[in-house]
């Protein structure tokens, strides 16, 4: 009974998927770098349905309940994102109001999972993910430098002191790594001068509603024109 327990620990920890990962001196997965360009970047939300493309990224900027099995079934879930053209890190939050320990425990899985991934063959591309100046200390820690990666804005512009602080992470991601080109999912930060290469992609959901209204307004003009 000892023997199964501990087997149970080394599984759920991903103990035994850590062949082949290199990590830091501080013990943080090392991602390898991606070429792959995306026409467009996929909600992991609406992957079960079936929608798959080989000119589509994956992205997980979504609430973290949506994608919480990834980290529970990397291996699962490298062969369910394996039709599409390549995938980003998962996005595990980093509130401001987290204990640190925990903040570094979701870069810690991100990087792991993405690791993994790359291990299995997927096209794997890293998030950056940061909350304010104090996780800078290791937020960055395993990500390629010179190297196309992705970050989003989604609710971190609501209010100035949010603005600040993702303008701040990303001079400092720019600093530290140098990005060759960067996926940016959401709208541009205000009042911000980007010092690289880079390529916008609209929010899912902002780009549905505007299709629904879109349709709503067409169908509005067929009723009248009939009318």
């Amino acid at each position: 009974m000892e023997a199964i327990g501990r087997e149970r620990t080394i599984r759920g920890y991903h103990l035994d998927l850590m062949h082949g990962i290199v990590f830091t001196d501080d013990g943080m997965p090392i991602l390898d770098p991606c070429t792959e360009v995306p026409d467009d970047l996929l909600p992991f939300n609406y992957v079960p349905g079936g929608r798959e493309s080989r000119e589509q990224g994956v992205n997980f900027f979504i609430d973290d309940y949506q994608f919480g099995r990834v980290w529970r079934g990397p291996g699962r879930y490298a062969e369910v994102l394996r039709p599409y053209q390549c995938v980003l890190t998962p996005d595990f939050s980093l509130y401001r109001d987290m204990p640190q320990p925990m903040q570094r425990w979701n870069c810690y899985r991100s990087r792991f999972v993405g690791a993994v991934w790359q291990q299995l063959g997927l096209n794997v591309i890293p998030t950056l993910q940061w909350s304010d100046e104090d996780s800078f200390e290791y937020c960055f820690d395993g990500l390629p430098e010179e190297a196309t990666l992705a970050v989003s804005t989604l609710g971190t512009l609501s209010d100035p002191y949010s603005a600040s602080l993702r303008r701040a992470g990303m001079d400092e991601a720019v600093r530290r790594l140098n990005p060759k080109l960067v996926l940016l999912y959401g709208r541009m930060m205000p009042d911000y001068e980007p010092e690289f290469d880079f390529i916008r992609y609209e929010n899912d959901n902002v780009r549905r509603l505007k299709w629904v209204d879109a349709e709503h307004r067409q169908v509005e003009a067929v009723r009248v024109s009939v009318e």
